[in-house]
């Protein structure tokens, strides 16, 4: 318990998948719900979407729209030709055409361009195809905006055999005839649609449209629902797992605790369990091993002290006797009666110690400002080495600097004041025992042994009381059997103070622990609950639980 604590060990994983498919399932009807009912929206959307656009009446409009389109198309071809007809029945353009004349043939073209805007060019052609005269405009052929028609007649009563022949090129706005090709088009695929496709290739279509996406989506959310269940469900196997060797008795297993969700917060309280019963089952073993120490502490003070009397008096008795003359015998008999005399009394402060240690009183726990009582500590210590005229225990604590800090701060906590301060008296007086043997084994001279420094504040839901000073320190050997009976690295200690600070910290429901200080030597750290902390009601109840047995026991035993 005041070791340092164990680092958290990874549990086995165990092959769990309910939980995840569960979560899965979940997602996919959350998903699925919806889905089906936009899909079944959507098929009777593209039904009734598709029942209105392909009416028969509409098919009607269309042909007749394009037959509108056709006529017009028609006419304009036709009107041209009815132009070329005209300008090749043309007398003077026949004659001066069989006379062969170049330039009046030109100029009767030219003449006829005049007369018909829709030309492009004019030309006259024998038999052969030599051109025997043309005309044409100045704008060459722009295919983009223009559509032309070429015309091909005998001059006036010219066979279509012999000619000559007249060659008109006429030109026409493209609009029109680009409008009426992407009707026919359109017309076209509305009908292939309309007699063959419209089951096929519009409800089918869409529908299978909307069936892979409905199919994509699935998958989808299947993806997305093992995405977020697999971290979830891999924590709780480990949590599952982790509790398979706590069952068998191991609490030194911890999980790793990731995420700021629900499961994190039961793996940390879950590992927070684990310490708490860690320590409870340590306090619980020290306490049973103070019960069994004190059982012995008090069979070997009942031991050693019957002997001691007549051993004192018996040597006493031989030194009051003895009236001999010789001084060598004397003497030998006067330092026998002051070694006796002296052990004696060493033997007695030790059953002393025993009997206080195995009539160590319950802790009587009342609601205390820890801060308040510090302070009074201070005061006390203080008021202990004023004048210079501190003996015993006193004179150890005048030769150290000790020094309080504790803020004004209210600390309430539940304390038994007598016996927490001879915690504080013990650890303090500790400490200024080391630093004493240390100046000693230095060989330095009168002056301050060094400094001890007491602090209290709050961490978490306790409180820490740190009891620090800049003397040699322990040992790291020393530290995990340091709370143990006849534990001591003093010459003139008996190794039960520390056992008896740990057993009154411990029924405070706190630990206290054995570390290195920050000035160099060592440092005594006290945890108490606070007042409000379960820690500090569990303490509460063993105290009481503990007072109605002894009442029992007493009641027994008279």
């Amino acid at each position: 318990m005041s070791g340092p604590p164990n680092p958290p060990r990874p549990a086995p994983l165990i092959k769990t998948r309910k939980i995840e498919r569960r979560v899965v399932l979940a997602v996919l009807v959350t998903a699925v719900i919806p889905l089906v009912a936009a899909l079944l929206m959507a098929r009777a959307m593209v039904s009734r979407v598709s029942a209105t656009a392909f009416q028969p009446e509409f098919g009607a409009h269309l042909d007749r729209a394009l037959g509108v389109y056709a006529d017009l198309a028609k006419t304009i071809k036709q009107g041209m030709r009815y132009e070329a007809d005209a300008i090749a029945m043309r007398p003077e353009l026949s004659r001066v055409a069989k006379e062969g004349e170049g330039e009046r043939v030109s100029a009767e073209l030219a003449r006829e361009f005049a007369a018909h805007p829709s030309l492009v060019s004019l030309k006259i052609e024998d038999a052969s195809g030599s051109v025997l005269g043309k005309h044409e405009r100045d704008k060459p052929v722009d295919p983009a905006a223009e559509r032309t028609l070429l015309v091909r007649r005998p001059l006036g009563e010219a066979s279509e055999d012999d000619g000559p022949f007249l060659v008109a090129t006429f030109a026409a706005p493209n609009a029109r005839f680009a409008e009426m090709e992407s009707a026919q088009e359109f017309v076209q695929a509305y009908h292939q649609l309309e007699r063959h496709h419209r089951e096929e290739y519009v409800d089918r279509t869409y529908t299978r449209a909307f069936g892979l996406l409905f199919g994509l989506l699935i998958l989808l959310a299947a993806l997305t629902g093992i995405v977020v269940a697999r971290p979830v469900t891999r924590r709780i196997a480990e949590l599952a797992a982790a509790t398979r060797p706590v069952a068998a008795g191991d609490l030194t297993v911890r999980v790793s605790v990731t995420g700021d969700d629900e499961v994190g917060d039961l793996g940390r309280a879950f590992n927070r369990m684990l310490e708490e019963l860690d320590e409870s089952r340590a306090r619980i073993e020290f306490l049973r091993r103070m019960g069994e120490w004190q059982k012995m502490a008090r069979h070997l003070a009942h031991e050693i002290k019957n002997p001691l009397t007549p051993i004192q008096l018996a040597v006493q008795e031989c030194h009051r006797r003895y009236a001999g003359d010789d001084p060598d015998y004397r003497r030998i008999v006067q330092t026998t009666l002051e070694v006796v005399e002296e052990e004696v009394g060493t033997l007695r402060r030790l059953v002393g110690e025993f009997s206080s240690f195995a009539r160590l009183p319950r802790a009587d726990l009342a609601p205390v400002d820890l801060g308040s009582f510090l302070r009074e500590q201070r005061d006390h210590f203080s008021a202990r080495t004023e004048g210079g005229r501190a003996e015993g225990e006193e004179a150890l604590l005048s030769k150290i600097d000790l020094r309080f800090e504790v803020s004004d701060d209210s600390m309430p906590a539940v304390l038994d004041r007598e016996m927490l301060h001879r915690v504080l008296t013990n650890v303090v007086q500790n400490a200024a025992q080391a630093l004493r043997d240390a100046r000693k084994r230095a060989g330095k001279g009168e002056g301050s042994w060094g400094r001890v420094v007491v602090s209290a504040r709050p961490v978490g839901g306790s409180y820490v009381v740190d009891v620090d000073d800049d003397g040699p320190g322990i040992s790291a050997e020393v530290r995990d059997v340091l709370f143990d009976p006849y534990v001591t690295t003093k010459r003139d200690g008996t190794g039960l103070g520390l056992t008896i600070v740990k057993k009154i910290v411990v029924d405070h429901g706190g630990t206290i622990e054995a570390t290195g200080s920050p000035l160099g030597g060592a440092r005594f750290r006290i945890r108490l609950p606070r007042a409000d902390s379960a820690e500090a009601r569990a303490a509460v109840e063993r105290s009481l639980a503990e007072d109605e047995d002894g009442a029992r026991s007493s009641s027994g035993g008279a």
